[in-house]
């Protein structure tokens, strides 16, 4: 460390010399230069020449310290009661001397100065270049100007000169000097002209030289570490860092995820700003500014840093290669980066390339694929850029090569020939938009593209949030026209890309916002520009919209909670309501009609509601409910205990047709949870009760409360409707050729053994499904196939016989022939279901919002009317009972006819046998049952009613194979004789073996 000490030497004389030391002290840890200002008396010299006495100091030398260099600093001459003294070439005045002996200072022409001034402290100073910019704001430039500064400044040691330059609204000068000096005296010229001229509005100067910055002079590393120290020699009020790039304004720097401040902005003389991660990022100029009034010193220099590019665009031509022709083909893989000053060097596969040219940074090579030889899955290829400090930076490509046999889409408009099960990308086209467009080739057919281009103003909004976040820009009016910018932004149409630009924004900002302190000002355009994306759909796949939705979430509550709220009582938008509560223990506020009732000590509650969130966060827990489409949020300002009560605005009807649920989204497993939450309802008031703060909602399970005994019905009528549909078939096949004998028999018996088939595949699937705790995802998705294509198959049997039935009794002299009714009831059991689920396993398998099957029940999902695979057999099966029960009315009519006729003859107790027999004989036949089950489904209306259904359907459905044992076989005379004759002959035939083997006993 060089220290400046000061040793004064004073011996009679005639001569003073001023003589600066250098003294190089040897210590046991090694050598360290000291400099030294010492006076030097020199008494009988008549030609006062010193140079001989400095030769002769250096051999002035001890075992630990030698004189290295020695020069002389000034001079003074005594002659008699006069004392005249001057500063060697390189020096001036120091001020101690101006100040008190300003006729030494005034003219810089006359260069020695006769005064008594040889006992001063410094005497003289090395001359530096301070340079002073100054700015004056008046309506209209004095025309004495010039000479007023001229006259003020000049009292300033080292004056050169004042130069000014007219601008709008005011004036610029520059003011040169070879000396230092101290900012009480610039101030007092500053008042003094603020005096002369009462027009200045503002005055202020900014001083260059006083001010000393400490930072590299080479190329730092990427990604290291480094601390950049300013300092001054005067105390100063405050101080700032500013960083400029080529091309763009300074920007203020302060603490960011990249950046420390290592001393507050009361920095005194010294300050210093640690960077954390260095890239391209933090090259360019850094300016440290020290300030007190409108006096500033300011010090800059260049931060050089040995770049890597951030992102390298690593593409193939084609996308896709195809070898499925078998011969051998070219791809060309290109490594392109943004533009650089660095000297990069790049190479692909371990092989220096060139760029295409000379001015471009896209570095292309050609490569050949063996397609007979290696049958390549993908072709790999790496791109290392490496800069002039040796750091390199790779990047790897898969190119996916289309063997043959291997599914492929085909081009489509712009979308390249893609692979089974890669993800296309191409740049965005349309303007004023920048990005991507995304599309994934699934088999041999391309799913709908998911389109992440964004605005070009919200892409520059998220690159400024970004070094917001950093610590560049990080102030108040720079996170004021953020939120301003983005609400104008988000104002207009937004597609899925801008939606997720702008929850980045909010996730950048409310990083940040735990750095810097934000102020209520961004709250109203914050709000509204959080309130504009909730007006747009967004459409992608189940986990992106999930995650898209948490952060927007978690990043909105972070927001709120962390923006500083002085007398803001909240804001209200179209889609977010905000209310604040102060200094109350208890806060009551009202957001989208749900009161929020909350006790907590804390100083400040902010209550939030947001509508239409919930549609984008899954309800995988709850499948089979509905979500309210608001979620409300409470925050406060410490972490004491809080209880929240909440009433949501549940109608009546509502409440007695569906099972409420109090939840929150839980944010790190992603998810509804009720931990926490209980619904709780005195008399008329229900509402809900948790014991933490988060996202809240209610969810109206449409499953009503779990009835007493419902499964053990449900197993048991599965169980006897299992083994009578096993009798049956049994039955079936033994009786089958002495039963059917014509056609109308084979068309009636051929449809009851398949219905009675798929009935006991289905119920068997049925039962199986209900291990969900032991079945894995396959074995789900197999049972729930195979239920819905046998309950499908079953029905659209049923509507085979139901067409048989009602064809013969219009056309009663065309019958069906067999071989027509066989192809035609095949067709309409098997092929019709076949298509159905196939088609809805399809279509649900590419929705990214809803699935095929709920993974927790194994069955099909609903997720609301008209939405969910469930509509897919509920339509048809709708459909099918709607036209067997015409066919069963039709059947009633033409036996009414009859009896109509012969009134006078027949009893009408007669014909409404008749009636009862058809509906007791043709209902389980022609799934009238399951009308039970629509209405259990679409009911809302009665609590006591739905139950009481709910309870029927259970019971008669599950007993729907033992009434098609009943009805199908005992209820048909043909087949009860034979069935008796299956009795009576094996009784015959036992009876007359114990004869046989009686007779054969007693003969021997």
């Amino acid at each position: 460390m060089l220290l400046r000490r000061i040793n004064a030497i004073q011996e009679t004389s005639m001569l003073l010399c001023a003589i600066l030391f250098l003294y190089c002290q040897i210590l046991h840890v090694g050598a360290t230069n000291e400099t030294y200002v010492a006076e030097v008396m020199i008494e009988g010299n008549a030609t006062l020449d010193v140079s001989s006495f400095l030769s002769g100091l250096q051999w002035l030398t001890t075992d630990t310290a030698t004189i290295m260099e020695a020069s002389i600093v000034a001079q003074c001459e005594i002659i008699g009661d006069e004392t005249t003294c001057w500063c060697e070439n390189d020096y001036i005045w120091s001020d101690l001397v101006c100040d008190f002996v300003n006729s030494c200072c005034i003219s810089p022409t006359t260069p020695k100065c006769v005064a008594n001034i040889s006992d001063y402290t410094p005497l003289c100073v090395p001359k530096v270049n301070v340079t002073l910019n100054g700015s004056i704001d008046i309506p209209t430039q004095p025309s004495d100007l010039q000479t007023v500064l001229e006259n003020q400044f000049k009292l300033m040691n080292g004056f050169n000169g004042v130069y000014i330059t007219q601008r709008s609204g005011g004036v610029n000068f520059t003011v040169s000097l070879s000396a230092t000096f101290k900012t009480p005296k610039v101030q007092g010229i500053l008042s003094a002209l603020r005096s002369t001229y009462t027009t200045i509005s503002n005055i202020n100067v900014t001083s260059i030289g006083l001010a000393n910055i400490e930072i590299p002079q080479k190329k730092v590393c990427y990604n290291s570490k480094f601390i950049i120290n300013c300092s001054t020699e005067e105390q100063m009020d405050t101080c700032m860092w500013q960083i400029s790039r080529a091309g763009q304004s300074p920007q203020v720097v302060g603490a960011g995820t990249e950046v420390d401040m290592l001393f507050p902005q009361s920095c005194g003389s010294f300050t210093a700003i640690r960077l954390k991660n260095i890239t391209w990022f933090w090259a360019g100029i850094y300016t440290c500014l020290f300030t007190n009034g409108s006096v500033s010193h300011v010090a800059s220099a260049e931060l050089q840093v040995a770049l890597l590019p951030e992102v390298i665009n690593f593409t193939s031509v084609p996308p896709n290669p195809d070898c499925s022709k078998r011969q051998d083909i070219q791809v060309t893989v290109i490594c392109a980066f943004s533009k650089s000053e660095e000297k990069y060097t790049v190479s692909i596969n371990d092989t220096v390339v060139e760029p295409d040219n000379i001015n471009n940074f896209s570095y292309p090579k050609t490569f050949t694929i063996k397609c007979l030889q290696d049958r390549p899955a993908f072709f790999i290829a790496v791109c290392k850029v490496t800069n002039s400090l040796g750091q390199n930076r790779p990047t790897a490509l898969n190119v996916p090569v289309i063997q043959d046999g291997d599914p492929f889409c085909e081009q489509e408009g712009q979308w390249p020939k893609t692979k089974s099960g890669i993800k296309a990308v191409i740049l965005c086209t349309e303007p004023g938009r920048v990005g991507t467009k995304e599309r994934t080739c699934n088999g041999y057919s391309w799913e709908e593209p998911v389109d992440l281009c964004v605005k070009e103003a919200l892409n520059q909004l998220s690159a400024a949030a970004g070094d917001f976040e950093k610590g560049v820009g990080a102030t108040q009016e720079v996170a004021n026209t953020i939120f301003d910018n983005l609400k104008n932004t988000t104002s207009a149409q937004n597609t899925y890309g801008d939606v997720s630009a702008t929850v980045s924004v909010f996730n950048t900002m409310s990083r940040a916002s735990s750095k810097v302190e934000l102020g209520e000002t961004v709250l109203p355009n914050f709000i509204d520009s959080a309130s504009n994306i909730l007006n747009t759909t967004w459409v992608s796949d189940e986990k992106s919209t999930t995650s898209l939705a948490t952060s927007y979430l978690s990043s909105v509550e972070d927001l709120v909670k962390n923006i500083k709220l002085n007398n803001s009582e909240g804001y209200n938008s179209s889609n977010i309501q905000l209310q604040v509560c102060r200094n109350t223990p208890t806060c009551n506020r009202t957001v989208f009609n749900v009161v929020v009732e909350l006790n907590s000590t804390s100083g400040e509650v902010k209550t939030m509601g947001l509508l239409n969130i919930p549609q984008y966060l899954p309800r995988d827990s709850f499948k089979d409910s509905k979500s309210l489409s608001l979620v409300v949020s409470a925050t406060v300002n410490d972490t004491g205990p809080v209880n929240v009560r909440l009433t949501f605005p549940v109608s009546d009807e509502e409440k007695s047709n569906y099972k409420s649920l109090c939840v929150f989204w839980n944010l790190t497993e992603k998810q509804w949870s009720q931990d926490g939450c209980n619904y709780t309802q005195t008399g008329n008031i229900s509402y809900c009760e948790c014991d933490h703060l988060t996202s809240f909602s209610m969810l109206l399970s449409k499953t009503s409360v779990d009835l007493p005994f419902m499964d053990q019905i449900t197993y048991i009528g599965l169980g006897i409707s299992i083994c009578s549909l096993i009798v049956f078939l049994l039955i079936e096949a033994l009786v089958w050729n002495a039963v059917v004998k014509t056609n109308l028999s084979h068309f009636r018996h051929t449809a009851l053994v398949n219905i009675s088939l798929c009935l006991l595949l289905a119920d068997c699937s049925f039962v199986a499904a209900t291990f969900q705790n032991i079945l894995n995802d396959t074995w789900c998705l197999v049972l729930v196939v195979a239920k819905h294509f046998f309950f499908l198959a079953m029905f659209f049997w049923m509507l085979c016989l139901s067409i048989m039935l009602l064809h013969q009794l219009i056309f009663v002299f065309h019958p069906l022939r067999k071989k027509v009714y066989m192809i035609l009831s095949m067709t309409i059991g098997y092929a019709c279901p076949t298509v159905t689920v196939g088609a809805t396993y399809m279509y649900y398998d590419k929705n990214p919002e809803i699935k095929y099957y709920n993974r927790t029940t194994c069955w099909l999902t609903y997720d609301s009317p008209l939405k969910g695979s469930i509509h897919a057999f509920l339509f048809p099966l709708g459909t099918i009972v709607f036209i067997n029960m015409f066919s069963m009315v039709v059947v009633i009519a033409t036996l009414l006819k009859p009896a109509a006729a012969e009134s006078n003859k027949k009893d009408d107790k007669e014909a409404a046998k008749s009636i009862i027999k058809v509906i007791i004989f043709l209902t389980p036949v022609f799934g009238g049952t399951w009308i039970l089950g629509l209405f259990v489904f679409l009911m809302d209306d009665n609590k006591f009613t739905k139950v009481l259904i709910h309870y029927a359907f259970t019971i008669v459905n599950s007993l729907q194979g033992f009434f098609i044992l009943l009805t199908g076989c005992f209820g048909e005379k043909r087949v009860r004789d034979e069935i008796l004759k299956l009795v009576i002959s094996g009784k015959s035939a036992k009876s007359e073996s114990k004869r046989n083997l009686t007779t054969s006993t007693a003969k021997n």
